[in-house]
């Protein structure tokens, strides 16, 4: 609540956290989405899930998810794969640290836990990629504890309830979705409490009418349901800029694992270079392929490409090369390969947007 201008923050009594929980989750019961780890919410199924879910929708996430858990069915595989079968399969979900996360995590779980999980909240906590969200998540809704989770969906919703468009703490919120969680249903109520912010609670255009819990909301009483709650500005941040070389020749796309710019997911990628200074595209082009073949080629501009990787935003100017002869790279960190296969070890989509360009240029 808010009052003189001054924010208030106040944990619900018993009897209106009663209320809540019966309301929400009957409406569950009744709304909720059939989703592939909910039908079998084993801790391995939910981990997975959960990373996935970090960063992307849903609908977006469900079939990287079926196909991740058919290549990796278990923490075991999971673990016994190479980084580069597990970048492979994560291959357009993007922020790929979380799949080398899930990899590492996954070793650390066949090595300390003999494969299972822990249950500790604090345990989980230590596994790489894992914060206080996401063992909370794991520790409700795979082993039933009454451990709260606040995502952006739960911070928008209670936001609402209480009213509080500025920015509450926090941990008030942790506190106040520590107090909602049932000692009993923990995870039909974290996963409930999740679906209304994402399904009725939307940041813009909440579907009031349809919420179960619209008496119990101060934002909805006083009219201000479309208003957000306030959240912390991000700066932005100033794109980088990229020179990526795709070199044909004869049906056969040039790869290397030779990285300058590390950040960039996978193994395998094309010749790439951070554009430096006051340097033109064309010139820094020329000289990384150059650099690349071993010799003086004509390289032409073929578009240029946007994308991001985590908090990065990437701008890269595309230039394709084709020499008249194949050369022979005696370097073991090159390799040509037939188009089908070099879009297959090039997991970052970042080169499959370069390529798709140069190719639609010709």
């Amino acid at each position: 609540m808010e009052m003189s201008g001054r924010p208030l923050y106040q944990i619900w009594n018993k009897e209106k956290t009663r209320k809540f929980r019966r309301m929400l989750l009957g409406w569950y019961h009744r709304n909720k989405r059939e989703l592939p780890w909910r039908s079998n919410p084993t801790p391995y199924r939910v981990w997975i899930a959960e990373i996935m879910l970090q960063q992307t929708r849903v609908q977006a996430a469900l079939p990287f998810y079926q196909r991740f858990l058919g290549r990796f069915p278990n923490v075991e595989a999971l673990a016994a794969a190479s980084q580069e079968e597990v970048l492979a399969a994560w291959a357009g979900l993007g922020y790929y640290a979380r799949a080398q996360n899930l990899r590492r995590a996954a070793e650390q779980i066949v090595r300390e836990f003999g494969g299972k999980l822990p249950q500790s909240l604090e345990t989980l906590q230590r596994l790489p990629g894992i914060g206080r969200y996401t063992a909370g998540a794991i520790c409700s809704i795979a082993f039933n504890q009454p451990r709260p989770v606040v995502d952006g969906n739960v911070r928008r919703l209670i936001g609402r309830l209480h009213g509080t468009m500025r920015r509450a703490p926090e941990e008030f919120l942790w506190e106040q979705a520590a107090d909602l969680v049932p000692a009993r249903r923990a995870s039909d109520f974290n996963q409930a409490l999740m679906e209304l912010g994402a399904l009725v609670c939307l940041p813009a255009k909440p579907q009031c009418s349809s919420c179960p819990v619209r008496n119990l909301c101060v934002a909805c009483a006083r009219g201000m349901e479309n208003r957000r709650p306030a959240v912390r500005s991000a700066k932005a941040s100033k794109a980088l800029e990229l020179v990526v070389l795709v070199v044909e020749h004869a049906c056969r796309i040039l790869v290397t694992s030779r990285k300058s710019v590390g950040f960039i997911p996978g193994k395998w990628c094309l010749p790439t270079r951070a554009l430096e200074g006051d340097r033109a595209p064309a010139r820094a082009a020329e000289l990384l392929a150059r650099e690349t073949l071993g010799r003086q080629v004509t390289v032409r501009a073929a578009g240029q490409v946007r994308h991001s990787i985590t908090w990065r935003r990437l701008i890269a100017h595309v230039f394709a090369a084709d020499p008249c002869e194949m050369p022979v790279l005696g370097d073991v960190r090159y390799r040509w390969l037939k188009l089908p296969e070099a879009k297959r070890v090039l997991t970052s989509s970042l080169y499959g947007k370069a390529i798709s360009e140069s190719f639609r240029r010709d």
